[in-house]
Protein backbone atom coordinates (compact mmCIF):
# COMPACT_ATOMS: atom_id res chain seq x y z
CA UNK A 1 0.00 0.00 0.00
CA UNK A 2 3.00 2.61 0.67
CA UNK A 3 4.29 1.52 -2.69
CA UNK A 4 0.91 2.63 -3.92
CA UNK A 5 1.20 5.98 -2.58
CA UNK A 6 4.56 6.82 -3.89
CA UNK A 7 4.20 5.97 -6.90
CA UNK A 8 0.73 7.77 -6.95
CA UNK A 9 2.73 10.65 -5.25
CA UNK A 10 5.62 10.67 -8.12
CA UNK A 11 3.13 10.18 -10.74
CA UNK A 12 1.55 13.01 -9.88
CA UNK A 13 4.90 15.36 -9.72
CA UNK A 14 5.83 14.31 -12.72
CA UNK A 15 2.57 15.49 -14.46
CA UNK A 16 3.11 18.65 -14.00
CA UNK A 17 7.01 18.95 -14.51
CA UNK A 18 6.07 20.50 -18.28
CA UNK A 19 4.71 23.49 -16.15
CA UNK A 20 8.00 24.59 -15.17
CA UNK A 21 9.88 23.99 -18.50
CA UNK A 22 11.10 27.28 -19.70
CA UNK A 23 9.35 29.17 -22.43
CA UNK A 24 10.91 30.11 -25.68
CA UNK A 25 11.33 33.62 -26.13
CA UNK A 26 9.21 35.59 -28.31
CA UNK A 27 9.53 39.00 -29.60
CA UNK A 28 7.27 42.02 -27.83
CA UNK A 29 6.10 43.12 -30.76
CA UNK A 30 5.88 42.57 -35.03
CA UNK A 31 9.16 43.60 -36.65
CA UNK A 32 7.90 43.65 -39.64
CA UNK A 33 6.87 46.97 -39.75
CA UNK A 34 9.54 48.41 -38.14
CA UNK A 35 12.17 49.07 -40.55
CA UNK A 36 15.12 50.21 -38.29
CA UNK A 37 14.74 46.29 -37.22
CA UNK A 38 16.05 45.34 -40.80
CA UNK A 39 19.33 47.42 -41.30
CA UNK A 40 22.36 45.57 -40.30
CA UNK A 41 23.24 46.15 -36.52
CA UNK A 42 25.89 47.87 -36.96
CA UNK A 43 23.90 50.55 -38.89
CA UNK A 44 21.04 50.44 -36.28
CA UNK A 45 24.04 51.31 -33.17
CA UNK A 46 25.72 53.92 -35.75
CA UNK A 47 22.24 55.40 -36.68
CA UNK A 48 21.40 55.69 -32.39
CA UNK A 49 25.05 57.02 -31.80
CA UNK A 50 24.09 59.64 -34.02
CA UNK A 51 20.40 60.74 -32.70
CA UNK A 52 22.41 61.03 -29.47
CA UNK A 53 24.87 63.10 -30.79
CA UNK A 54 22.33 65.50 -31.44
CA UNK A 55 21.30 65.65 -28.67
CA UNK A 56 17.66 63.86 -28.79
CA UNK A 57 16.68 61.51 -26.25
CA UNK A 58 15.32 58.64 -26.86
CA UNK A 59 13.44 55.87 -25.58
CA UNK A 60 12.56 52.74 -27.52
CA UNK A 61 12.16 48.71 -27.65
CA UNK A 62 14.39 46.91 -30.23
CA UNK A 63 15.56 43.23 -30.35
CA UNK A 64 13.32 42.54 -27.61
CA UNK A 65 15.25 44.99 -25.29
CA UNK A 66 14.62 48.53 -24.01
CA UNK A 67 17.06 50.87 -25.57
CA UNK A 68 17.39 54.51 -24.17
CA UNK A 69 19.58 57.27 -25.73
CA UNK A 70 20.93 54.28 -28.20
CA UNK A 71 21.91 52.40 -24.90
CA UNK A 72 20.68 49.01 -23.49
CA UNK A 73 17.82 49.75 -20.26
CA UNK A 74 16.49 47.40 -17.60
CA UNK A 75 13.86 48.95 -15.67
CA UNK A 76 14.53 48.71 -11.90
CA UNK A 77 11.28 49.54 -10.31
CA UNK A 78 9.15 49.97 -7.44
CA UNK A 79 5.75 50.96 -6.16
CA UNK A 80 5.02 54.62 -4.29
CA UNK A 81 1.79 55.06 -3.17
CA UNK A 82 1.05 58.23 -3.32
CA UNK A 83 -1.98 58.25 -0.44
CA UNK A 84 0.64 56.54 1.54
CA UNK A 85 3.14 59.42 2.12
CA UNK A 86 2.31 62.00 4.40
CA UNK A 87 1.17 65.15 2.62
CA UNK A 88 4.11 68.41 2.92
CA UNK A 89 2.38 70.83 5.70
CA UNK A 90 4.03 73.70 6.43
CA UNK A 91 3.97 75.49 10.02
CA UNK A 92 6.29 78.65 9.60
CA UNK A 93 6.32 79.21 13.30
CA UNK A 94 5.59 77.45 16.93
CA UNK A 95 6.56 78.91 19.65
CA UNK A 96 9.21 81.31 17.43
CA UNK A 97 11.19 78.39 16.32
CA UNK A 98 10.33 77.86 12.47
CA UNK A 99 9.06 74.09 12.47
CA UNK A 100 8.22 71.99 9.38
CA UNK A 101 5.97 69.06 9.69
CA UNK A 102 6.02 66.60 6.97
CA UNK A 103 8.00 68.71 4.52
CA UNK A 104 9.95 66.96 1.50
CA UNK A 105 8.41 63.37 2.55
CA UNK A 106 7.53 63.10 -1.39
CA UNK A 107 11.32 63.77 -2.43
CA UNK A 108 12.78 61.68 0.77
CA UNK A 109 10.83 58.50 -0.82
CA UNK A 110 11.97 59.13 -4.46
CA UNK A 111 16.08 59.73 -3.04
CA UNK A 112 15.38 56.25 -1.26
CA UNK A 113 14.38 54.51 -4.31
CA UNK A 114 16.85 55.60 -6.06
CA UNK A 115 19.66 54.75 -3.50
CA UNK A 116 18.16 51.34 -4.02
CA UNK A 117 18.89 51.38 -7.80
CA UNK A 118 15.43 52.01 -8.58
CA UNK A 119 15.11 54.23 -11.65
CA UNK A 120 11.13 53.66 -12.32
CA UNK A 121 7.97 54.47 -10.07
CA UNK A 122 5.13 52.60 -10.44
CA UNK A 123 2.11 53.87 -8.59
CA UNK A 124 -1.11 52.82 -7.86
CA UNK A 125 -4.22 55.54 -8.43
CA UNK A 126 -7.30 54.87 -5.51
CA UNK A 127 -10.15 56.14 -7.70
CA UNK A 128 -12.51 55.61 -5.00
CA UNK A 129 -10.42 58.60 -2.84
CA UNK A 130 -10.65 60.51 -5.38
CA UNK A 131 -14.66 60.14 -6.35
CA UNK A 132 -16.22 58.88 -2.96
CA UNK A 133 -19.90 59.54 -5.14
CA UNK A 134 -20.17 59.50 -8.38
CA UNK A 135 -19.29 62.58 -10.34
CA UNK A 136 -17.58 64.20 -7.27
CA UNK A 137 -13.98 64.46 -7.68
CA UNK A 138 -11.49 65.01 -4.61
CA UNK A 139 -7.26 65.62 -4.55
CA UNK A 140 -7.29 67.70 -1.94
CA UNK A 141 -5.41 66.32 1.18
CA UNK A 142 -4.46 63.23 -0.27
Amino acid sequence: MLIFFLLLSLLAFLSFLPVFASLPSLPSYSHSHDLHFHLPRHQRLHRRQKVNQIGVRKFEIAEDKFWKDGKPFQIIGGDLHYFRVLPELVVPFIHNYPTILWMQYWEDRLLRAKALGLNTIQTYIPWNLHEPEAGKLVFEGI
